[in-house]
C-alpha cells in the first residue's frame, strides 16, 4: 500500500492539538505530524484556547495558507485543556482520536501503530512511550499514582504492549467509541490538571481496557513553567472533582485529608460547594454506568490508598 497523507479520503484518525500560548512550538508539532508517514488518512484539529501570542497566526499568513490550509482551526473561549480537547472531539471526522500536546514530535507510522496496538491488545486507549526532548535517557512508560496519589512516571520498560494505568497527556490515542462512552472529559474541570487521570480512570472504570507499547515513541518538550496561568487552587480543585467522581467515601476523606492543609484548599473547596449538585450528578451516572469499583482499580495496579 502507497504511503499517503490524505485529507479528502474517508478519516480513519482525529488529531487534536489544544493549544494555548504556544506561539513557538505549535509549528514544529504540525510540521513533525504533517512530515510524518501513516497509511491511515488523518486530520489535525487545532484548538486555540485564547491564546494571546499569537499561536496560531501563521496557519493563516499568507505564506503559509497552502501548507497549513487543510489544518482545521477552531477557537475557544478560555475554557481549560478538558473542554478545548472535548471541542476538537465534537467535529472530529475520525473513528480514532489521538490527542497530542502542542510541544511534541513524532516518529513515522505513529498513528499506524497505536491503531495496530489497540487492535492487537484489545484495548481501547493505548499509549506510546514519552521521551524527554533533549534527553533521550529520560523515558515514561505511563503513570501511576504513588500512595499519596502524586504522579509517578513509570520508568520500566515493560517490553512488549502492557496495560497501564494512566497515560500521559500528551499523547495517547481513543476510540471514538470509548470516548463518547464514557462521555468525553469531564467538563466542570478548570483550566489544567488531573484531566488526563481522570478520563483514563473513568475507562477503566467503565471496563475500558488502557495498554502502553514501549516500541512507540513521541517525543515532549517539558517546560520548565507553563505558558498561561495555573493556580494550585485550579489542581486542587480537579483532584477534589476527580474523586467526587469515582472514588468511594472513605477514600474522599483521605483525599481531602491530603489536601486540606494546603494554602489554596479553601478556595478550590468553595468551588466544590458551589458545584457540588453537578458533581453529584457526575458522580450518580459515572457510578450507574461503570463495570468495577475503585477499590478494583486501585488493587489492580497495587496503589496503596
Amino acid at each position: 500500500m502507497k504511503e499517503k497523507i490524505s485529507y479528502n479520503d474517508k478519516i480513519d484518525v482525529s488529531i487534536i492539538i489544544p493549544c494555548k500560548n504556544e506561539v513557538n512550538n505549535l509549528k514544529w508539532t504540525l510540521d513533525s505530524i504533517m512530515k510524518s508517514k501513516n497509511l491511515l488518512n488523518f486530520e489535525i484539529i487545532v484548538v486555540d484556547d485564547a491564546s494571546s501570542d499569537s499561536s496560531t497566526q501563521f496557519l493563516n499568513s499568507d505564506l503559509n495558507k497552502s501548507i497549513y490550509k487543510d489544518i482545521i482551526l477552531i477557537k475557544t473561549d478560555n475554557v481549560g485543556v478538558s473542554r478545548a480537547r472535548n471541542a476538537g472531539a465534537k467535529i472530529a471526522k475520525g473513528k480514532y482520536l489521538f490527542f497530542c500536546d502542542a510541544h511534541i514530535k513524532i516518529c513515522d507510522h505513529l498513528l499506524d501503530n497505536l491503531v495496530s496496538t489497540l487492535k492487537i491488545s484489545n484495548s481501547d486507549l493505548a499509549a506510546p512511550c514519552i521521551l524527554d526532548m533533549y534527553n533521550s535517557l529520560a523515558v515514561s512508560y505511563g503513570m501511576t499514582w504513588d500512595n499519596n496519589l502524586k504522579p509517578k512516571w513509570l520508568e520500566s520498560n515493560p517490553n512488549f504492549i502492557t496495560e497501564i494505568p494512566f497515560a500521559c497527556g500528551c499523547a495517547f490515542i481513543i476510540t471514538k467509541k470509548t470516548f463518547n462512552k464514557i462521555h468525553g472529559f469531564n467538563k466542570i474541570f478548570e483550566i489544567y490538571g488531573s484531566e488526563d487521570f481522570e478520563i483514563c480512570l473513568k475507562a477503566w472504570l467503565y471496563g475500558y481496557k488502557l495498554t502502553i507499547n514501549p516500541n512507540i515513541k513521541v517525543r515532549h518538550l517539558f517546560k520548565q513553567k507553563h505558558s498561561y496561568k495555573i493556580t494550585y487552587s485550579n489542581l486542587i480543585y480537579n483532584m477534589l472533582c476527580l474523586s467526587y467522581f469515582h472514588f468511594k467515601k472513605e477514600r474522599i476523606i483521605k483525599t481531602i485529608e491530603l489536601l486540606k492543609n494546603n494554602y489554596y484548599f479553601h478556595s478550590a473547596s468553595e468551588n466544590i460547594k458551589l458545584n457540588m449538585d453537578l458533581i453529584y450528578a457526575y458522580r450518580k451516572l459515572y457510578f450507574e454506568e461503570r463495570k468495577y469499583e475503585d477499590d478494583c482499580f486501585f488493587r489492580k495496579f497495587n496503589i496503596k490508598f
